[in-house]
């Protein structure tokens, strides 16, 4: 079964998405500490929506579905914005981060890292970002 939550596009809204997350893996048999890092890749996903894809425009709407198999957990972000193709991305170098103090970019590399799979995929006038962890 597939649940959803639709936002607009202020980053305020970023904790109703974390809710909604931790309320669907509730269900599962996952440890607390990957839904922690479940919750952080989709928050993550989410923000660089709202603030890249959508510029903060609260008039932007996006949304989440969540769907719980078996064997996998999938979470979709559709949105209306400009996109950028997470599979293109290219991984910072951290220590070039670290050495200049700067706050943020690595934010995209983390859910590489939690998530098994990313799709991108074009949408309508939009986007769906699918994010696929196994379980």
């Amino acid at each position: 079964m597939k649940n959803s939550i639709q936002i607009s596009c202020k980053r305020q809204n970023l904790k109703d998405v974390r809710k909604f997350v931790a309320s669907n893996l509730e269900q599962t048999k996952l440890t607390a500490v990957d839904i922690n890092a479940l919750i952080l890749a989709v928050d993550e996903v989410c923000a660089n929506v709202i603030i890249h894809s959508n510029k903060c425009d609260e008039n932007q709407k996006l949304e989440v579905f969540a769907e719980l198999k078996k064997e996998e957990v999938i979470f979709e972000v559709i949105d209306n914005g400009l996109g950028y193709d997470l599979r293109k991305h290219e991984a910072p170098n951290l220590k070039d981060i670290v050495k200049a103090k700067r706050k943020g970019g690595v934010g995209l590399l983390l859910v590489q890292k939690i998530m098994d799979e990313i799709d991108f995929v074009p949408y309508n006038k939009g986007h769906i970002i699918r994010l696929v962890k196994h379980i």
